[in-house]
């Protein structure tokens, strides 16, 4: 792949990224996080999360289902794993909400540090911007397989 094709495909990811209505189902919520649709709606109705109800068609505003925020998601998969840890659900929703900036925090990374990404041929060579006060060197984050992750400092040209 050339290098603007590269960077098409970057800024379509990070558009996608961009997106705040990715919604899960239920039962696609259920099977990706591996907690009940039983268990999410007992959560919910604890307010422990919540989902965006929709009404399943527009002739029939009586039924309603749940969708999940990818957000949501995220939450619903850390409070499992702390309650795979041993913690009650009361204590894993509330070591969840104490980080739940965490989550925000590298979408906001994503979006604003990775300018470019360049296929190369062990892997991919992501380029993290200018440095502050060194407007002429970028970080790049290097990753190739079955290998630690290397971080560079290139000049520009």
């Amino acid at each position: 792949m050339d290098r603007d094709q590269n960077n098409i495909y970057v800024d379509r990811f990070k558009n996608i990224m961009k997106h705040e209505h990715f919604l899960l189902g239920i039962g696609e919520m259920s099977k990706a996080t591996g907690v009940s649709q039983r268990q999410l709606r007992y959560w919910e109705e604890k307010g422990y999360i919540k989902s965006e109800e929709r009404p399943i068609s527009s002739k029939d505003y009586d039924r309603h289902h749940r969708k999940y925020s990818h957000f949501t998601f995220l939450k619903v998969s850390m409070i499992q794993s702390f309650i795979n840890d041993g913690y009650t659900l009361n204590s894993a929703v509330q070591k969840t909400n104490e980080h739940s900036h965490l989550g925000k925090a590298m979408k906001r990374f994503l979006k604003e540090r990775v300018l470019e990404v360049n296929i190369t041929e062990n892997g991919y060579e992501f380029d993290l911007g200018l440095i502050d006060n060194s407007p002429n060197q970028h970080i790049y984050a290097v990753i190739q397989k079955n290998q630690k992750i290397k971080i560079l400092l290139k000049e520009l040209d």
